[in-house]
């Protein structure tokens, strides 16, 4: 069975602490399901360890960070960071896919997700389960961020907004961008809607924040400036995005206009 005690969190990038646990079984309770991409998926129970919020957008939807157990041995399905799972309440509702917000072997048991709990969404019920809990939840899933494909290039430009900061922290609490000169250009629409604010200053990365209620500017408008500016070098530069369509779609416009190649910006999904 999925163990239920979740491992201690090793430190953000070094993970500079591993805690021996007790290793358990695996359950033989499991569903699978057709997921919404055409791939069969296997969903299994996981315990809430902690439900925390983050952040609260103008218009009252809550950000909250979840902490799952999901044992030791599914948690090593989680290899890159961007990576992302399939969780719901119960095999009676809809499946919401969620990045994963914590590095790549940060927790021995489990991991973090950041969710948005917007009212009508899957995620919503998600949000709602309290620590003690549970879910079910698939491995996890998707190609991530393969920065080994740009290795070459020594300047991370990083942009996410709102809860699509979630697998932009974990790559940033990775590792994966030890050696690059990293920057971050993080949307959101206040400081209160800001996920990870406080936490975020020890990121190891410059941070643009881009707070649209009050410069009336969005992230890629601030990007474009920096590129008009000549701050961004084409040559030496790769780029990570997740967040609303829109966004990502005029930010990989900006970057590859200036001569960034488009296989140089990297997508989760």
């Amino acid at each position: 069975m999925r163990a239920l005690a979740l491992g201690a969190a090793r430190p953000a990038a070094a993970l500079l602490a591993r805690g021996r646990r007790r290793r358990r079984g695996r359950s033989d309770w499991t569903a699978v399901v057709r997921a919404n991409w055409r791939a069969d998926v296997e969903f299994a129970r996981a315990r809430v360890r902690a439900n925390d919020l983050e952040a609260t957008t103008s218009n009252g939807t809550a950000l909250r960070k979840l902490t799952l157990d999901v044992g030791r041995e599914d948690a090593k399905a989680f290899a890159r960071a961007g990576q992302f799972v399939q969780a719901r309440t119960s095999s009676e509702t809809a499946a919401a896919f969620i990045a994963i917000a914590s590095a790549p072997g940060e927790f021995d048991d489990g991991f973090e997700l950041l969710i948005k709990a917007q009212v009508g969404s899957a995620a919503n019920a998600i949000a709602d389960v309290d620590a003690g809990g549970e879910l079910e939840v698939t491995v996890a899933m998707g190609k991530g961020f393969d920065v080994s494909s740009v290795s070459g290039k020594k300047k991370a430009v990083l942009i996410a907004t709102g809860s699509g900061i979630s697998p932009i922290r974990s790559l940033l609490r990775s590792g994966a961008l030890d050696g690059a000169e990293s920057t971050l250009y993080y949307g959101t629409s206040n400081e209160k809607a800001t996920a990870f604010l406080k936490e975020s200053e020890s990121w190891p990365c410059e941070i643009v924040r881009v707070y649209s209620e009050d410069s009336g500017k969005y992230v890629q408008d601030v990007l474009r400036e920096d590129v008009a500016s000549g701050k961004i070098d084409a040559s030496e530069t790769f780029a990570a995005l997740c967040g609303q369509k829109e966004m990502t779609m005029a930010a990989i416009e900006i970057l590859t206009g200036a001569g960034v190649p488009r296989e140089a910006c990297l997508m989760n999904f």
